[in-house]
């Protein structure tokens, strides 16, 4: 069976690399091999993180501190990376928001929507040209479990999660003509800075990133979208029993109970 180095080119690039799920796809790429340009706005992490990958996998780190919520973020992702072919693209980077909508700034919620969305469509949208070139390639979105029906209290966030199910999945079908493997991983409670940033508790049920990625991993190639856990599969299962109204107003039960979110009408 071919690797993945094999299968696919040499040239990885992971958003959202200095911690959690995006580290930890970086350096699963590292291990098989893979040269790797590292995106996140941290560039101090991304640093550390691109000279231990280096040293341990002997490989070429690229990092680069860009904003993916910034209009300009793509030139200074191609001004770096030159005239590299991009073989394999995690669309990894997001952000999350929490509480009544009205209480929300606005600019938080834009932000969410250009970093979450649109980021990854402008990425795929100019690296998938030469995987289609080369006849291969592959792409993943990062979802969330919160993406398969509406969320109060999240519902910017869960939409966003949405677009990237629907996105990954329907450019499964459309780009594997070209054998192109595209992928949408939607994992749970997930130990990683999100949390924090988001505000957001993350549930009974929290897993480890390295445990996403492999998941993923498995995953890639086979089918257009994948759930991390058992549980989380269940859940979401269970849900899709309920009529909407009735889904929405646990979900909204379980956000106001779990993640403390405070509403006064």
């Amino acid at each position: 069976m071919k690797s993945l180095k094999e299968k696919y080119g040499s040239w990885a690039l992971v958003t959202g690399a200095s911690s959690g799920i995006g580290k930890e796809f970086a350096k699963y790429f590292a291990d098989e091999g893979f040269n790797l340009v590292l995106v996140a706005r941290r560039i101090e992490r991304l640093e550390e993180l691109a000279k231990q990958l280096k040293e341990k996998n002997n490989i070429d780190v690229i990092s680069v501190c860009a904003d993916l919520s910034k209009d300009d973020f793509l030139s200074l992702v191609l001004e770096k990376i030159k005239d590299i072919e991009i073989n394999i693209l995690v669309n990894n980077a997001g952000i999350g928001s929490s509480g009544r909508f009205e209480t929300i700034p606005t600019e938080k919620e834009i932000d969410l929507v250009k970093l979450n969305c649109l980021a990854p469509l402008i990425l795929t949208h100019h690296f998938v040209k030469g995987m289609i070139k080369n006849k291969k390639g592959a792409i993943i979105f990062l979802g969330s479990i919160v993406a398969f029906q509406p969320n109060p209290f999240v519902s910017t966030y869960a939409a966003s999660k949405s677009f990237n199910l629907m996105m990954g999945s329907g450019l499964w079908y459309e780009l594997k003509k070209y054998n192109i493997d595209v992928l949408s991983v939607s994992p749970g409670g997930t130990r990683t800075e999100f949390l924090r940033t988001g505000k957001s508790n993350s549930g009974l049920i929290v897993d480890e990133p390295e445990n996403v990625v492999r998941t993923a991993i498995n995953a890639l190639g086979k089918k257009p979208s994948i759930v991390h856990g058992i549980i989380n599969k269940t859940m979401i299962k269970l849900s899709r029993l309920l009529p909407l109204k009735y889904s929405t107003r646990l979900a909204g039960f379980v956000a106001r109970t779990i993640n403390k979110v405070i509403m006064f009408a």
